[in-house]
C-alpha cells in the first residue's frame, strides 16, 4: 500500500487498540543504487531483530508469538523484493490474527530503523510521510476515456475505483448514418453528448472526492476543459488545469511531467495563503510559534492550522503537567530516559488529533518563528 491510501477510515482502523503485541517495523528505502542493492539486507536484519524481541519479550503469549513469528521470516518477504525500490521507506504492520500490512512510504524527510511492540501500531511516520508526500488527484479529461490519478510527491497510481477509468456512452447509431441529417443540428446534437458524459464523470468524481478530500488537478483539450469548468461542482475548488488533449493513454511518468508546472505553482500558491493567515492570526492575537508554544495550544486543541518547516526535527520530552520541554540529544549513546526523539511527528499527529489543518513549507519560512508556527482558534 502507498500512502496516498492513507483515509481517515484507513487511519482509525489503525490507531484502534490491539491485543499485544501490534508490531511495527519501519525502516528507510532507496530509489537508486548503490543504497538501495542494501535495502533487502536492513530488511532482513529488521525481522531477525523483531523476531529476536518475541523470544525474549515475557508479556507476548505463545500463540502469538508463533504465529508472528511465521508472519515475520524472510521467506515471507521474497516475493516482495521489489517493495523495497518503490519509496523513500517501508514500514510493516502485523499483529496476532491480522495479515501483515505493507506500507510504501513517499517522503522527503530521513526516516529511523526502529523495531516497536506496543498495543496500537505505529502511525507517526507514516502520517508524517502522506502529509509530506502531499498527495492529489489528477483527472484527466478525454473524449475516448477519461482517467483519474492519485498522486504523491512526483509519483501516480492510476484509481480504478468510483467508477474510473470512465468510457463515454455508446453513441447515438444514427450519428453515424452518411449523408445530411434533415430536421437535426449535428453539432448541437455532440455538444449535448460531450455535456452529459462531463456530467457522468463528474458524479464520478464527487463519489473519490468524498471517500478522500484532495486537491484536483485536470488536464483535458480546451472544449472538454470548458465543459468541465462549467458544469462541475468542483470547478471553483481546482488546485490547477492544464490544457492538453489526448492525454488518456499517458503513462504515469509522462502525466507527471506534464502536470509538474501546475503542482509547483499551486504548492507556491498554498505558502502565500499560509503566511497571510499567520498575518492575519499575529494581528488578531491569535498567533503561535515556537516548539513549546505551539506545542501547549496544540495540546489543547486550539490549533486551527500547524505550519512545519519541511525538514525541521527536534527532540522533547513531556512533563507531567503535558508542558513540552526541547532536549538537545547526545552526540552518542541512546536518547535520556523520557525524551523522545521525534516530538515533530507527535505535534503533528496531535494537531490531527485536534481537527487541525497541518501542512509543511519549505525550509526557511518560518526561521523567525522557531520553525514552527500556528493559527490558534481562540
Amino acid at each position: 500500500m502507498h500512502t496516498s491510501e492513507l483515509t481517515p477510515a484507513v487511519l482509525k482502523e489503525l490507531r484502534r487498540p490491539r491485543p499485544y503485541p501490534a508490531v511495527s517495523l519501519l525502516m528507510p528505502t532507496h530509489r537508486t543504487r548503490p543504497e538501495r542493492d542494501q535495502d533487502f539486507i536492513r530488511l532482513r536484519n529488521l525481522l531477525s531483530e523483531a523476531r529476536k524481541r518475541l523470544q525474549q519479550d515475557p508479556q507476548v503469549e505463545r500463540d502469538a508469538r508463533l504465529e508472528l513469528e511465521n508472519v515475520l521470516r524472510e521467506e515471507s518477504f521474497r516475493e516482495f523484493d521489489d517493495i523495497v525500490y518503490a519509496g523513500d521507506g517501508l514500514l510493516l504492520l502485523a499483529a496476532p490474527g491480522e495479515q501483515l500490512q505493507t506500507w510504501q512510504l513517499t517522503t522527503s524527510v530521513d526516516l529511523p530503523t526502529r523495531v516497536e511492540f506496543s498495543d496500537t501500531y505505529l502511525t507517526r511516520a507514516l502520517v508524517s510521510a502522506r502529509l509530506h508526500a502531499r498527495p492529489y488527484y489528477v483527472l484527466v479529461l478525454d473524449q475516448e476515456m477519461s482517467r483519474l490519478w492519485i498522486g504523491e510527491g512526483e509519483r501516480l497510481t492510476e484509481v480504478e475505483d468510483h467508477g474510473f477509468p470512465a468510457p463515454p456512452e455508446i453513441p447515438d447509431p444514427e450519428d453515424a448514418i452518411p449523408g445530411p441529417i434533415y430536421g437535426r443540428n449535428p453539432s448541437s446534437i455532440r455538444d449535448e453528448r460531450i455535456r452529459q458524459y462531463v456530467t457522468d464523470v463528474d458524479e464520478r468524481l464527487t463519489r473519490a472526492l468524498d471517500a478522500q478530500p484532495l486537491p484536483l488537478f485536470v488536464v483535458g483539450g480546451v472544449e472538454v476543459l470548458s465543459r468541465f469548468e462549467q458544469i462541475s461542482r468542483h470547478a471553483a475548488k481546482l488546485a490547477g488545469r492544464v490544457e492538453a488533449a489526448g492525454q488518456d493513454t499517458d503513462s504515469w511518468p509522462k502525466l507527471s511531467e506534464r502536470i509538474a508546472p501546475a503542482r509547483e505553482e499551486y504548492a507556491r500558491e498554498l505558502v502565500r495563503q499560509d503566511l497571510a493567515a499567520l498575518d492575519d492570526a499575529r494581528s488578531a492575537k491569535r498567533f503561535s510559534g515556537g516548539l513549546a508554544e505551539v506545542w501547549s495550544v496544540v495540546a489543547d486543541r486550539r490549533a486551527s492550522l500547524l505550519l512545519v518547516e519541511e525538514n525541521f526535527a527536534a527532540a522533547g520530552r513531556i512533563d507531567a503537567e503535558r508542558q513540552l520541554h526541547p532536549v538537545e540529544l547526545p552526540d552518542e549513546g541512546p536518547p535520556p530516559e523520557g525524551v523522545e526523539t521525534d516530538i515533530v511527528d507527535t505535534l503533528v499527529e496531535t494537531a490531527l488529533d485536534g481537527d487541525a489543518e497541518v501542512r509543511f513549507v519549505p525550509d526557511g519560512t518560518l526561521t523567525e518563528d522557531g520553525r514552527v508556527a500556528a493559527v490558534v482558534r481562540y
